[in-house]
């Protein structure tokens, strides 16, 4: 679908409304705005047989310029109850819209943008675990921070997370509720059995009770792909990135131009974006760097506080100089301020510019792995000569 005339970059956006046989109302934000964007959402659990899909424009919600909805197309499917994804579609939430500054913060704010899970078996039981993308945080973590330690200026956090006993029973449910404190579920049910959370707060944490009249029902499309950190699910959805960053236009201040040797934020689009996959030993601290001109330039300035240092923050970005590319960029390193007592080994996956239109250009780099230890505790990880070896400089 597509909103003609309406901009997220000026906080517009036609909301419609999409049915199941007159029921099961739920709304959908069209963020992207006049680009042509398939949004996946899921209907429920249904009967066998016909049912009536609707979808039209919200009467109440969307911006003044939104005057009509293209809608390129409808592809439905479904999934069986024997399915090996089953279990993954029939938990997955429904999500209520922010609505702490009015009826839907999210028709210009934090919109909620992308559901993808992760699944473990552990002693007989599977773990899926449910993760939101939201297009950026009105609160928490700054804009610096962002790109510093988790190297991108969406907000992705995990909602949802189900134990099934071996015959698929639920043994446990738990959110992540404000300041990031697990709790039990023990809310309602909708479409046919599904969760229902609220988006709670300004750096999306959820209650498991919905006090808003909107919400959506994301699809658990994709799960997070084997050897990717978090961020490599944006990959797949590069709309994601535009929108975002233009979200961040809109709404913080950004240095202009871009001064590498400062941590003010800039336009993403003077970054070299990293991500990379921790493999085996110890979470430390990291710091990457990368080589322009002859000069190393790095994320996080030194600063023990940028550094990415959980486990699940594995990519980065480095403000460059003004008009770097990727001809520009001769080098990529990784370094640790606290030298571990085992080896550590971390793969970086990519490393990309995002183009003109704030979409992911090609890598610039082959994955390739790091090995960090207490004797070397900074390495080179990719150079477009050998001069160097493996030793950082």
């Amino acid at each position: 679908m597509a909103a003609p005339a309406t901009s997220w970059l000026r906080g517009e956006a036609a909301v419609v409304t999409l049915t199941v046989d007159g029921c099961d109302r739920q709304e959908i934000i069209l963020a992207a705005g006049d680009e042509p964007v398939a949004y996946h959402r899921f209907l429920g659990r249904l009967l066998g047989g016909a049912h009536v899909l609707r979808i039209e424009m919200h009467p109440g919600l969307f911006s003044p310029v939104a005057q009509e909805v293209e809608v390129g197309g409808v592809r439905t499917g479904w999934v069986a109850d024997g399915d090996p994804s089953a279990h993954v579609w029939r938990h997955a939430p429904v999500i209520h819209y922010r609505a702490l500054d009015g009826p839907l913060d999210s028709l210009t704010t934090d919109t909620p943008l992308l559901l993808f899970y992760r699944t473990a078996a552990r002693d007989g039981m599977t773990l899926v675990e449910y993760h939101i993308v939201l297009s950026h945080e009105d609160a928490g973590t700054d804009l610096t921070g962002l790109l510093a330690r988790w190297g991108h200026t969406v907000d992705i956090e995990w909602v949802l997370r189900v134990t099934l006993d071996a015959a698929g029973g639920v043994i446990a449910e738990e959110f992540q509720g404000p300041g990031h404190r697990t709790h039990r579920y023990r809310g309602a049910r909708a479409f046919g059995g599904h969760p229902v959370l609220q988006v709670a707060t300004r750096n999306g944490m959820v209650l498991d009770r919905a006090t808003a009249a909107y919400r959506t029902a994301i699809a658990p499309a994709s799960a997070q792909p084997a050897g990717e950190p978090r961020e490599g699910m944006l990959q797949q959805f590069p709309w994601i990135y535009r929108i975002s960053a233009l979200e961040v236009l809109r709404q913080v201040p950004l240095e202009m131009p871009p001064v590498p040797e400062s941590p003010s934020p800039a336009d993403p689009r003077s970054y070299l974006f990293l991500q990379w996959r921790r493999l085996r030993g110890p979470v430390v601290p990291l710091e990457a760097c990368a080589r322009v001109g002859g000069t190393w330039y790095t994320s996080a300035w030194g600063r023990m506080d940028l550094m990415f240092d959980d486990a699940d923050a594995e990519s980065t970005a480095v403000k460059l100089p003004p008009g770097a590319t990727e001809t520009e960029v001769t080098g990529i390193a990784l370094r640790t301020p606290k030298p571990p007592s085992t080896p550590v080994e971390v793969a970086l996956v990519r490393a990309f510019f995002l183009d003109e239109g704030y979409r992911p250009r090609p890598p610039l780099t082959v994955p390739a792995v790091c090995r960090l230890s207490a004797s070397a505790p900074c390495r080179v990880v990719w150079a477009d000569n050998r001069q160097d070896g493996e030793k950082f400089r």
